[in-house]
């Protein structure tokens, strides 16, 4: 059987990997929208949002909230700031410049840690707006949430997130670190099939939205979104599905303990991999990492190898990486229903990977 440490869809668990063959109730009921209205208050509150009816949810993926957000969110008049450490934060420039918006972008490698100096450039230089992909998933580097929110604050700017791979991984509070828009999706730490993805709000940021002109798109309007949520509904068809496998994933959570016994479960099997990863002699990079995944790099055989020979003669999917990183490193993921013995497992068929492709490069 397949066993996934990817960054998702991740290796869901059993009672939610079924939820498909019960039965639903149509969405267009009173009974279903109160569903709704209960699954995203739990979600609020694992946020760190208390503002009533402020997170909303689209069958899109995460990339389509992005930019719903740029569409929704920035005005003409607004002078925005990417951190730019990836191909996430690269996507976030990509969107604003595809939407003619003006932005600049701090721009830092992919094994460079972000810190003050990095931001001292743009110290009160009228920027409006702070994009951040929390946590870059393509080098796995975790950005320092207290840097950029007193940056934020200090220039009095709207702080929006792409929280994405870091929640449910990394401690996450919207109010605590003055996140006015967090954007996340189901097939991450959520642990469910991909197709939906959620964006919550700040009190202000809905203010902002309410005040802005129509959005570029009728079927991303967020105003839309934000008048039917009251009621647990969207303008359009929802995700069914996938919203019942969310309920059923909060009640694994709460069940578990609630939220800090899930984020210290993510932990220990991301430090368990990571101490024994380096016991073998794997590379791990000295930037600051989520919780999520482990990159490994390799300097001298190539990653991409390794990560086919896990896949096809042992049936272990880790993740690639892409552009100059595609030789150099691959991902490990520690959500989903995976165990420290699942663990040892690929650090013992990772082991006969890398003896393969040396064997392979030797003999070339």
């Amino acid at each position: 059987m397949a066993k996934l440490f990817t960054c998702g869809p991740v290796q869901m668990y059993p009672s939610t990997a079924t939820i498909r063959k019960n039965g639903f109730i149509h969405f267009r009921t009173t009974e279903y929208g109160d569903m709704v209205k209960k699954v995203l208050k739990k979600l609020s509150l694992l946020l760190g949002n208390h503002v009533e009816n402020s997170l909303i949810y689209l069958a899109a993926s995460g990339t389509a909230s992005m930019e719903a957000t740029i569409e929704n969110c920035v005005a003409d008049q607004d002078k925005c700031l990417v951190i730019n450490g990836g191909g996430f934060g690269k996507r976030f420039c990509e969107l604003l410049e595809y939407h003619n918006k003006s932005y600049e972008s701090v721009d830092i490698k992919w094994n460079e840690t972000l810190t003050e100096e990095h931001l001292k450039p743009y110290e009160n230089k009228g920027y409006s707006i702070l994009f951040v992909n929390i946590h870059e998933t393509t080098s796995g580097q975790l950005y320092n949430k207290k840097l950029l929110s007193d940056f934020a604050k200090r220039n009095n700017m709207y702080f929006i997130v792409d929280a994405i791979s870091s929640f449910l991984a990394d401690e996450y509070d919207m109010e605590k670190y003055g996140i006015d828009l967090s954007i996340i999706s189901s097939q991450k730490g959520l642990c469910c099939s991909p197709g939906m993805s959620l964006v919550s709000f700040s009190k202000r940021m809905i203010e902002k939205i309410q005040s802005n002109s129509l959005s570029a798109s009728k079927y991303f309007d967020y105003k839309d979104y934000l008048l039917n949520i009251s009621r647990g509904q969207t303008p359009y068809t929802p995700p069914v599905l996938v919203m019942y496998e969310i309920q059923d994933m909060l009640n694994i959570i709460e069940n578990e303990g609630g939220l800090y016994s899930r984020l210290a479960n993510i932990k220990r099997k991301a430090e368990y991999f990571r101490e024994k990863a380096k016991k073998i002699g794997l590379k791990i990079p000295e930037y600051p990492i989520s919780n999520m995944l482990t990159p490994v790099i390799f300097d001298n055989i190539n990653a991409y190898e390794i990560i086919q020979i896990l896949k096809n003669k042992y049936q272990i999917y880790v993740n690639p990486c892409g552009g100059e990183l595609a030789t150099k490193l691959l991902r490990v993921s520690h959500i989903g229903n995976t165990s420290l013995d699942d663990i040892d497992n690929l650090l013992e068929k990772m082991q006969l990977a890398i003896k393969e492709v040396e064997y392979k490069e030797l003999n070339i």
